[in-house]
Order: structure tokens, then sequence, then C-alpha cells
């Protein structure tokens, strides 16, 4: 009776820095403008005292959502530039 053999953990991976900058640049390219376009249209709606549909709103929020993932995949990429400090995990 033999134990089966179990994939061992590697020792610390280098991070994908391609795929997180690919992530990052398509995150901000899709959600600024979408965030940009979103908010003129939600702005020209309360400036004419009416209330926003709701694709507009929902619009907004997916730019909202998109740039936030690319600020995020962004600074990802750039702690994996920065490197580990003395008392980082």
């Amino acid at each position: 009776m033999g134990t089966p053999d179990t994939p061992q953990p590697e020792g610390s991976q280098k991070p994908q820095r391609g795929f997180m900058i690919m992530m990052a640049v398509l995150g901000l390219a899709f959600g600024l403008p979408t965030v940009y376009s979103g908010g003129v249209m939600v702005g020209q709606a309360f400036g004419s005292g009416e209330f926003p549909s709701v694709g507009y709103i929902v619009q907004l929020g997916l730019g909202l959502m998109l740039a936030g993932f690319g600020l995020s995949a962004a600074w990802a990429v750039a702690k994996t530039f920065m490197g580990s400090r003395d008392g980082d995990a």
C-alpha cells in the first residue's frame, strides 16, 4: 500500500506580470471612458431637473467597477516591481 503522489507546492512563484499588466490596461481602457460618458449622462439628467434612467446609472456603475479593477491591477503590478521589504509577508 503506497501513498499516492501528491504534487508538492513549489517555492515562491514569480508573479505573471504580463497578464497583470494586460488586465490593468484593459480595465482602465474600458473603465475610464465608461465612467466619463456615464457621468456626463447622469449629470445632464440631474442638471435638467430629471432623474437619470436606470441604464445611465448602470453604465456609470459598470465603469466604476472596471476602472477600480484596472486600478487595483495596476497597483498589484507596481507592488511586484517594488519587491518585498523587511517585515512584509
